[in-house]
């Protein structure tokens, strides 16, 4: 009896290795400019004079703003993915220009509604990018280190948060130093190729006729998982500071000490949560997430001790980091290459109106019955996000490239018909192309 060979572990290509590096770069810059509006809230909401009810609904203007970021998702499915990325990489800094030396609350809103857009649109473009052109065994886990260096970026602007503390507008010196993002822009433009998935199709596909045709039953699962997620997690994460200041008289460099070394450890979801999405499969791994996340945001905002805040936020922290590859994968997986970028882009939209439903909520309702009941009650939306979760099916492994280098060397022809293999019910359809259907519903199977 023979014993049996172990299998190798998968390792990432050489090609793994760059679109991670330069999509990591990517992702340094907008964590770092992007949480920069949350950061500085306690200081930027002195300086400009208004109530916290009043931040949680200008917050909700600038959401509302960046919805516009889905005009270049649209745009990435239409004509490739690199332009795009690149064009909407550029509000980020110039938002943030604006921010800091333009004084007044219109200007602070028109900044960061720029901002956001950038932020919106380079986070959905940058996911597809990431998970179009990884291994399948470790699509996951790529999107975990792509996280960390967001993580990375989010970070440092916590450790710069003193710079804020000196002044009234000592906030803006951090939304000054966002703008050397501009440095990595000319290293993007030179290396960041196309998507190798991406192909130039003849007949366009709209969205609408997607989710006719079927795909539909994975986009509202996946839509309202977005919604109720945001929804608790922007308002929970954007007061953090301000309920430890304010709320609980913490001081600036304590608090910063706090979130910044338990967040860091709470970042480690981002490996774990990609190896387990590559494990053992992108469902069981999103619902784990989805409680931890729960648990520890609404722990945060209940409790008062240092003790008990140091683990809420490491839990908070580690279930919202183990949830970003895995939801990222599946969302990615369960969408064909022609409508993934919109269907990306659409997500972060719905998205964008849970996190202003969620600020909204909060205008009315903090100035009322207190931070804390707020967000405790936008939480409940996690249990109903747990169950949309296993009604989807799985999808760990998925080959996104299938047939991308035929298509690409002949994209304006269409493809002979052909039947179809019987597919199994948890496999996503695959390309959407043309058939014997009517023409004004063609199939994408």
């Amino acid at each position: 009896m023979t014993a049996p060979v172990p299998q190798r572990r998968p390792s990432f290509t050489l090609r793994d290795r760059r679109v991670l590096f330069l999509m990591g770069l990517v992702a340094f810059f907008i964590g770092f400019g992007g949480a920069l509006m949350a950061h500085t809230l306690p200081f930027a909401r002195k300086s400009l004079g208004l109530s916290e009810g009043n931040m949680s609904t200008l917050f909700a203007f600038v959401r509302a703003a960046s919805l516009f970021g889905l005009v270049f998702a649209l745009r990435a499915d239409s004509h490739g993915r690199r332009k795009p990325l690149l064009l909407a990489y550029l509000f980020l800094p110039a938002g943030n220009l604006i921010t800091a030396v333009v004084p007044g609350v219109a200007a602070y809103v028109i900044g960061q509604s720029l901002t956001r857009i950038g932020v919106v649109a380079v986070a959905g473009i940058a996911i597809v990018i990431v998970a179009e052109e990884l291994s399948p065994p470790l699509r996951a886990y790529g999107l975990g280190i792509y996280g960390v260096f967001g993580g990375l970026g989010t970070g440092l602007s916590l450790w710069l948060l003193p710079l804020a503390d000196g002044s009234t507008d000592g906030y803006k010196i951090l939304f000054g130093i966002s703008v050397l993002a501009l440095a990595a822009y000319p290293v993007l433009n030179t290396y960041l190729s196309e998507s190798r998935a991406y192909v130039q199709y003849s007949t366009r596909i709209t969205f609408g006729h997607a989710l006719r045709a079927g795909l539909g039953r994975h986009f509202w699962p996946l839509a309202g998982i977005s919604f109720l997620v945001a929804a608790f997690a922007s308002p929970a994460f954007d007061f953090a500071l301000e309920r430890l200041i304010d709320d609980l008289q913490w001081k600036t460099s304590a608090a910063q000490f706090l979130i910044t070394i338990f967040s860091g450890a709470g970042l480690s979801g981002l490996f774990i949560g990609g190896r387990a999405a590559d494990n053992l499969g992108r469902r069981p791994t999103t619902v784990v997430a989805l409680a931890l996340g729960l648990v520890g945001g609404i722990a945060f905002y209940t409790v008062s001790s240092g003790w008990l805040l140091a683990p809420a936020i490491f839990v908070a922290t580690f279930g919202v980091s183990m949830l970003s590859p895995a939801f990222a994968a599946h969302r990615s997986e369960l969408f064909p290459t022609r409508v993934r970028a919109s269907a990306s882009g659409w997500l972060t939209n719905i998205a964008i109106v849970g996190s202003i439903f969620g600020f909204v909520f909060g205008g009315v309702m903090i100035d009322r019955y207190g931070l804390s009941s707020t967000v405790t009650l936008l939480g409940s939306g996690l249990i109903v996000a747990m169950f949309l979760a296993f009604s989807l099916p799985e999808t760990r492994g998925l080959d996104l490239v299938r047939g991308a280098g035929q298509q690409r060397a002949t994209p304006q022809t269409t493809p002979p018909v052909q039947e179809p293999a019987p597919q199994s019910p948890t496999t996503p359809p695959a390309d959407p192309t043309p058939s014997a259907r009517p023409a004004s519903e063609p199939p994408l199977q």
